[in-house]
């Protein structure tokens, strides 16, 4: 899937843990992961319940956070991740607008993605919400995307740009 940071089309050199292995081998998925060299995107669930005994260094360490995950201890990781993954699963679902917008409240500076159903008419909402990174889907994604970054000139809603 393309990857667009800051507005500009980006390779994307994280690895996202898989749901079906983790649920198939938890212990030996997660020894994998952190003997691997990549930067690893851990499910926040996953990651609150094997943190202590994971040792994981900041600089490659990012959550994947789900409208329905128990966010009351997010904002205790935003110094021990250096990305936060937020997943769209449809279109009407609108609760990751606000999780972005509380992340980077909070003071969270590093990469804060969008994944999941990222569309071309959201960008703009996204980027004003706090979204610095999203994740297009192959048959999105066209040269023309990163013109949604500046089509709307008038907004009525306040912003949370970096």
């Amino acid at each position: 899937m393309p990857l667009l940071i800051d507005g500009k089309a980006s390779t994307d050199h994280w690895v996202f843990l898989n749901s079906e292995r983790l649920a198939a081998d938890v212990e030996r998925t997660l020894t994998l992961a952190q003997q691997s060299a990549d930067a690893v995107v851990y499910p926040l669930a996953v990651y609150f319940a094997h943190r202590e005994r994971l040792n994981l260094d900041p600089e490659k360490t990012g959550i994947l956070v789900k409208g329905d995950d128990d966010l009351s201890e997010l904002a205790s990781v935003l110094q021990e991740v250096s990305l936060i993954a937020i997943d769209f699963p449809v279109l009407r679902d609108g609760r990751g607008f606000s999780i972005a917008r509380n992340v980077t409240r909070r003071g969270f500076k590093g990469q804060v993605r969008a994944v999941g159903d990222v569309s071309y008419d959201r960008l703009d909402h996204m980027h004003r919400s706090g979204f610095n990174a999203y994740q297009i889907a192959d048959e999105l994604y066209t040269e023309q995307i990163c013109n949604a970054f500046s089509e709307i000139t008038v907004n009525y809603q306040p912003t949370h740009l970096r």
